[in-house]
């Protein structure tokens, strides 16, 4: 049976559905001795698929890991960085051999939440817009308060990617200009929270991501990671309709 050779390669824990996108774009990915090419369908059982110079079958799949970081700013929320600032790997590399990747991204200056797996298929659903998974941060601006603003962000704003509106939208805090707000959002788009709050004038001058659907940080201090305990991934799983098995 084909099926799509970003799927595959997410399947094996090789990256994200997006990521493995990325992979085949750049060459590195062959089919059958051939650069394979974007939206690609292959058989695994018959067709002959190489990354980095190796084969790769379904049997080579790794376990599946789920770890959860408490990211501090001016990290990168990648894998690897040319410039050789830290990345969100360097947390897990000492703890796993399993090629974890972030589940969305967190900007260098942001903290906070941050979801590490090679569980592609979970990772694309997590992220897909279409599963609406709602995130929830803690948004500390600078700016003049009006209703009329709130309603504005709530309604949606106008950005380049297209129509980006707030879920919800809380005022925890305000002192003067300073506000501390709570923001719920399931769109994903590049800083889309910075952005957004510039629409109405607010610069955002801290983010922190407290909420991933069901999955929160509570308990995990700044700089510090975990594996996710089994009900956890369950309930992940559960919220984007890939039921997981109780037995881990």
């Amino acid at each position: 049976m084909k099926i799509r050779l970003n799927k595959f390669l997410a399947d094996l824990g090789l990256a994200s559905r997006r990521g493995a996108d990325q992979l085949i774009d750049e060459g590195k990915v062959l089919v059958n001795s051939k650069k394979a090419k974007l939206g690609d369908k292959i058989d695994p059982e018959v067709d002959q698929i190489t990354f980095a110079g190796k084969k790769i079958t379904a049997a080579a799949r790794e376990d599946f890991e789920y770890w959860l970081l408490n990211k501090p700013s001016n990290v990168i929320s990648s894998v690897s960085d040319e410039a050789g600032r830290k990345t969100v790997f360097d947390y897990v590399k000492s703890k796993t051999q399993a090629r974890v990747y972030p589940v969305g991204r967190l900007d260098l200056e942001s903290e906070g939440l941050l979801l590490l797996t090679n569980d592609g298929e979970l990772a694309n659903r997590l992220t897909h817009p279409k599963y609406e998974v709602k995130k929830v941060y803690r948004v500390w601006v600078n700016g003049i308060f009006t209703q009329s603003k709130v309603d504005r962000l709530l309604r949606g704003v106008r950005l380049a990617e297209g129509r980006i509106a707030f879920d919800d939208l809380e005022i925890l805090e305000k002192e003067g200009r300073d506000m501390v707000l709570k923001v719920t959002i399931h769109q994903g788009v590049k800083r889309e929270i910075r952005r957004v709050c510039a629409k109405v004038g607010w610069e955002v001058t801290k983010l922190l991501r407290v909420k991933l659907g069901s999955l929160s940080m509570v308990g995990l201090s700044v700089g510090n990671v975990r594996k996710l305990n089994q009900q956890e991934i369950q309930d992940l799983k559960k919220l984007v309709g890939l039921y997981a098995n109780t037995d881990f």
